[in-house]
């Protein structure tokens, strides 16, 4: 608890710095990301990063020293030559986007692996941390880079929310911003500046190799929670920033254990909880809903069947026999169809059989109602086969609406109270009554 209360207070200036420039950058990286994730641009942030390892290496080699500002600016340079040559080679040639990204991504790290390998041949103690810059190494932070950090996501949070307008409706149609005098090329320009900083900052802390899941897994998550902009803005900074306190306090609490990849295993896990438990886009939201449908549907049909058999004379009494001569139900499925229905008081258990309450047979009418209702629309307005509209109803009575039915019935020129079996039974014959 001590080493917790530590750890959020910032007491040790070496967390402060750790700890306040992954935060700042898991924020700014969820946020960028999220530009690109909605262009379907994920890859870009993976080739950028890529790039960068010369431009790192080659500024150091004409500075001589590890400045901060002059690694970010290298870095800066580097990826966005790859951004130009990518474009470069998708206009002028063939081929096509994604192989163009592949072959500046393998050429560019390649050369920086053959760069960095000549720097530690070369060079005794001076080049000591440079190959930080491949896997990242957070707890080396210092003072210089956590201010860097700030200014850095300060500039890219003020160009966002200045622009902010434009980039979205450039991201959700480019036709209309184009008609209203927002330039395309400027905006994919800045949304390349924004990826640029937000990767040239980040390579030391999280590396070359990790720092596009920074820019990718954020929106990713935070897309299973909503579906509008400003908020998938939020929740994916939120959870950018989440995962970096969290990957942090991890290697602040295990000795020897890197920052950098502890932050991309904490936002995985919350992408992964996202995917699963997130409010209507979850897996387990809708295969829940998936099975309350299939339960609904059960019981919907068990209750118009029963209606049926009352209404062709077959007595109020039911079983499980009576019914499957009408909608089949296997002996486990029936069990729990019935229970439900019994404990919601649409039906009535009497000696052997079962019957139905006055809320079971109006419901189980209802939806009797609305599968006559579209097997006359299909046969009127589809034209289709009198022998073939009876399966087609027997889906879409689950799903007609009221707003639904009432159209229909103006369409077909029927009354909304008319009876169905007295009016639609003329059009639609029953087999029973047939």
């Amino acid at each position: 608890m001590d080493l917790l209360l530590k750890y959020i207070t910032l007491e040790d200036p070496n967390v402060r710095f750790v700890v306040v420039a992954i935060v700042l950058l898991g924020a700014v990286s969820g946020m960028v990301g999220s530009f690109n994730f909605l262009r379907k641009k994920t890859l870009v942030g993976e080739t950028v990063a890529h790039s960068m390892l010369p431009g790192v290496l080659i500024a150091f080699l004409l500075s001589g020293v590890k400045s901060p500002i002059i690694m970010i600016l290298g870095a800066a340079l580097s990826g966005w030559m790859s951004i130009w040559l990518v474009d470069y080679i998708t206009q002028k040639s063939k081929i096509k986007g994604d192989s163009a990204l592949a072959i500046v991504l393998s050429s560019f790290f390649g050369l920086g692996i053959v760069l960095l390998t000549m720097i530690q041949s070369r060079f005794s103690g001076n080049q000591s941390g440079l190959d930080h810059y491949i896997f990242g190494n957070a707890a080396a932070m210092t003072p210089e880079d956590s201010t860097t950090f700030a200014v850095v996501c300060l500039v890219v949070f003020v160009l966002v929310m200045s622009s902010y307008l434009s980039i979205k409706a450039t991201i959700f149609n480019s036709d209309y911003a184009q008609s209203i005098g927002i330039s395309r090329k400027k905006i994919d320009i800045l949304i390349s500046i924004l990826t640029i900083l937000t990767i040239s900052v980040g390579i030391k802390a999280v590396g070359i190799v990790m720092m596009s899941a920074l820019l990718i897994i954020p929106p990713t998550a935070a897309r299973f929670w909503t579906d509008r902009l400003v908020p998938m803005l939020i929740i994916s900074g939120c959870f950018g920033a989440l995962g970096g306190w969290l990957g942090s306090f991890i290697s602040y609490y295990e000795t020897n254990m890197p920052t950098g990849p502890l932050t991309i295993v904490c936002v995985s896990i919350i992408a992964f909880v996202s995917m699963m438990f997130a409010p209507k886009k979850g897996i387990v939201y809708q295969r829940w809903n998936k099975l309350l449908l299939r339960r609904r549907i059960n019981e919907e049909n068990l209750l118009k069947a029963a209606v049926q058999n009352e209404v062709r004379g077959k007595g109020k009494l039911f079983d499980r026999a009576q019914i499957n001569t009408r909608q089949y139900f296997e002996q486990k499925l029936w069990n729990r169809t019935i229970n439900r229905l019994k404990n919601k008081g649409f039906v009535y258990k009497v000696h052997t059989g079962y019957t139905l309450s006055m809320a079971g047979r109006n419901y189980g009418a209802d939806i009797d109602r609305r599968h006559k209702i579209w097997e006359v629309y299909l046969q009127r307005r589809m034209q289709m086969s009198v022998h073939l509209v009876h399966d087609e109803a027997e889906t879409m009575e689950h799903f007609l609406t009221p707003e639904i039915e009432e159209e229909i019935l103006g369409e077909l020129g029927l009354c909304s109270r008319f009876n169905p079996l007295l009016e639609i039974h003329e059009i639609i014959p029953d087999p029973d009554i047939a």
